[in-house]
């Protein structure tokens, strides 16, 4: 399954009506790594007004996300930054926009405007990319059965491999889950139904 991400980490920076609006946006591949990362940036800009987020992580059914106003009106941040990643169509990141106080305040639907613009202008200058994930599939099979198995793999459109020799060979394989079943059936035909266990990612 194909999904759209940031390459590397961007910063951006926009005024309005005196208020400063930093925007922050990382690639994060877990729940864990994108709080670990705003725990960071918490420290960073400890004197900052907010630091409101969003992120998103996995794709379809086992997606996650968490968004914050962290301080400002209800709905006026956490969500338009969020509304974004919709808007890009991307996952496995977070967006991270810091605002220092200018002295006017901008109200309900100028908050808004203004989380939804510095979340869009990062997004913009970030660098989209496809990536693909897949379910992991082990393998363990005889040195004799290696040969066989890698010239099976080498007609699928593997995602990912890793390989372990010990007393026996085990195979590490990513690959899309609309392979599994002719790729199942490969394996066992070679290992006499021994050696293949799917395991999801």
């Amino acid at each position: 399954m194909k999904f759209k991400t940031i390459k590397k980490e961007v910063h951006t920076k926009f005024t309005e009506k005196g208020s400063k609006f930093m925007g922050h946006a990382y690639p994060v591949t877990s729940a864990d790594e994108a709080e670990m990362i705003l725990k960071e940036i918490r420290k960073t800009y400890y004197d900052a007004t907010h630091n409101c987020y969003a992120w998103r992580v996995g794709t379809e059914k086992d997606k996650l996300f968490r968004y914050s106003d962290d301080g400002e009106p209800s709905g006026t941040a956490g969500k338009p930054i969020f509304d974004m990643l919709d808007k890009y169509e991307v996952t496995n990141l977070l967006v991270v926009v810091t605002r220092y106080f200018g002295g006017t305040k901008l109200g309900t639907g100028g908050l808004v405007r203004a989380y939804s613009q510095s979340a869009d202008i990062t997004l913009s200058e970030a660098q989209i990319i496809t990536q693909e994930v897949g379910t992991m599939v082990q393998i363990t099979c005889t040195y004799e059965e290696h040969p066989l198995i890698m010239r099976i793999l080498n007609t699928y459109p593997v995602i990912r491999l890793n390989q372990e020799f010990t007393e026996s060979v085990r195979i590490s394989v990513e690959i899309d889950e609309t392979y599994l079943s002719g790729l199942e059936r490969d394996i066992k035909n070679v290992t006499a139904g021994r050696g293949y266990e799917n395991m999801r990612v």
